[in-house]
């Protein structure tokens, strides 16, 4: 039964893969992203090829990575685990370079696993400069406005500023995400006791899970997101001589497509029938 699996381990490290791994099998691409946005010409859904190729372009370097291990055990001892990378990345200045403030232009692509052959569900880059190197906040604005069109949404305060660009998957581009109706669901707090729980739309919500970042759980309680295909987030930071600029563009609809295959084969492999004895010496 589905309710019987639980997560044992789920470790982080740079070691290899465990030997006894469980074979995950790719599902067929993701059709071509609706959405314009893009970060250096990538977009979610891209062949890991073409974002190493991009990443070898624009760096001297390799670009690094984080292998996570996931291993699942159900109640009745069946097992399942596999390894991936979680993301790829290049411009890392490491942690005593960001205490710093060091200068640094960051490219992050958080990773599928093998399900979906490791491609991108978004696409991250970080800049930090000397003032005098990167634009005014009014000029970025109409840089990406020139690109994009007007946001779904504009906030500043003070030395900040963000713009936001979101998809739903049933009208597409959001042109006011402000504008949006409320909507209300019926959130369960424990058995039996139940509240009423207000969303937006593509808007950041403790109802629902708000990053693609796959984590097991059995059974699910909350979706990724529910009706926001995308986001495309700018953000701008502006402090005294040094300003920080950030891109973030998410696909939502790829990390429900990717939670829900890779939740159905490590259910199918954990609820299989043919089990083959071990040998040990015992």
């Amino acid at each position: 039964m589905i309710r019987s699996i639980v997560t044992v381990a789920l470790s982080t490290s740079l070691a290899t893969a465990a030997a006894a791994e469980t074979a995950l099998t790719a599902v067929p691409p993701p059709p071509d992203r609706p959405y314009p946005y893009e970060i250096l010409g990538l977009q979610p859904g891209d062949p890991l090829a073409d974002v190493t190729a991009v990443f070898d372009e624009r760096s001297g370097e390799a670009p690094t990575s984080e292998s996570q291990t996931v291993r699942v055990q159900s109640s009745d001892g069946a097992v399942v685990e596999f390894s991936y990378d979680v993301f790829t990345r290049i411009g890392d200045i490491g942690v005593s370079g960001r205490m710093a403030k060091a200068p640094e232009d960051m490219v992050t692509a958080t990773l599928t696993t093998g399900v979906m052959e490791q491609r991108p569900m978004a696409i991250y880059r970080s800049i930090r400069q000397p003032s005098d190197q990167l634009p005014e906040p009014l000029a970025l604005r109409a840089q990406i406005e020139e690109t994009y069109g007007p946001p779904s949404r504009v906030e500043i305060t003070d030395r900040t500023m963000t713009l936001t660009y979101a998809w739903a998957t049933d009208i597409g581009f959001i042109p006011d995400l402000d504008a949006l109706p409320e909507q209300t669901i019926t959130e369960e707090l424990s058995p039996g006791v139940t509240r009423g729980a207000s969303f937006r739309t593509c808007d950041d919500s403790r109802v629902y899970d708000n990053d693609v970042t796959y984590r097991f759980h059995d059974p699910r309680d909350k979706d990724i997101k529910p009706g926001c295909l995308a986001t495309f987030t700018v953000t701008y930071q502006g402090d005294p001589g040094l300003t920080s600029i950030g891109f973030a563009l998410v696909d939502f609809e790829l990390g429900r497509m990717h939670r829900q295959e890779l939740d159905r084969q490590i259910i199918e492999a954990l609820t299989g029938e043919d089990v083959t004895p071990s040998d040990m010496d015992l």
